[in-house]
């Protein structure tokens, strides 16, 4: 049996389908604000003063979120992350932290 593990632990429900030698993972459960947040949060200290205003933008959608127990707006989450990637350099703690926010909401 083939063991495929991408990005870290997979944690929820799943359903295996096909021949059992692939796994495709269906979540169903919480989406992952409070992770999501804590790396914003180091983002905007990562870039300091010179943190663009969608680092910000991206904090205060995702505080807003897990303060009224909802799911942030995913388009404009996954606008802001775009936006700072494309203007981080490669290998960068920023765009590490980007990368991970990215993979805290869902891709």
């Amino acid at each position: 049996m083939s063991t495929f593990n991408f990005n870290g632990p997979v944690q929820g429900q799943s359903q295996v389908f096909g021949d059992h030698t692939t796994q495709h993972n269906t979540f169903h459960g919480a989406f992952q604000t409070a992770s999501a947040l804590h790396l914003a949060d180091a983002l905007v200290q990562e870039l300091g003063p010179s943190a663009p205003p969608e680092a910000s933008a991206l904090r205060d959608e995702l505080a807003r979120a897990e303060q009224a127990g909802e799911q942030p707006d995913h388009g404009r989450v996954r606008a802001w992350l775009t936006t700072l990637a494309q203007g981080l350099g490669t290998g960068s703690g920023a765009l590490a932290l980007v990368e991970q926010i990215r993979q805290a909401v869902g891709g």
